[in-house]
């Protein structure tokens, strides 16, 4: 029968062997690599999604400058806009941006005889993505004719 070893005793106090070292720093090393690429594609999403709020707040801000321009019989000076950087011309001024993010604008108003409609679409386009497809797109119904 094997014996505890006693306090004070060369085999009691001999701590970690070098291996059990390398096991521990190891494991250590693969955890923290896993933290720190979750914190990274954690922040990556954080900024897409800041990016994504300030387009969002900028078309609300151009659609609710076409909603009060509206009056039941025609629309009060507003007409398309192609895609154009900030500041946007008249009759488009006053809109801002308080973000770093730097965005294009569109707006594409449509007469629909058959159903009497207008729409309204506001685009917002991100300088840097290639593909040219709106980052942001908000459309309404603005009246009947």
């Amino acid at each position: 029968m094997r014996q505890r070893p006693q306090v004070g005793d060369a085999r009691g106090d001999r701590g970690f062997t070098y291996l059990e070292l390398l096991v521990a720093l190891s494991l250590f090393a693969g955890f923290s690599v896993v933290l720190l690429q979750t914190f990274i594609i954690g922040m990556a999403h954080a900024g897409r999604a800041n990016d994504r709020a300030a387009a969002t707040t900028l078309a609300i801000q151009v659609m609710e400058q076409v909603r009060a321009s509206v009056n039941p019989y025609e629309m009060v000076g507003f007409t398309d806009l192609a895609r154009t950087s900030l500041p946007l011309p008249d009759p488009y001024t006053g809109v801002t941006n308080p973000t770093p993010h730097t965005f294009q604008v569109a707006v594409d108003i449509t007469l629909n005889e058959n159903l009497r409609l207008t729409t309204a679409t506001v685009q917002i386009y991100r300088l840097a993505d290639p593909d040219g497809m709106p980052f942001i797109s908000l459309t309404t119904v603005l009246d009947d004719q």
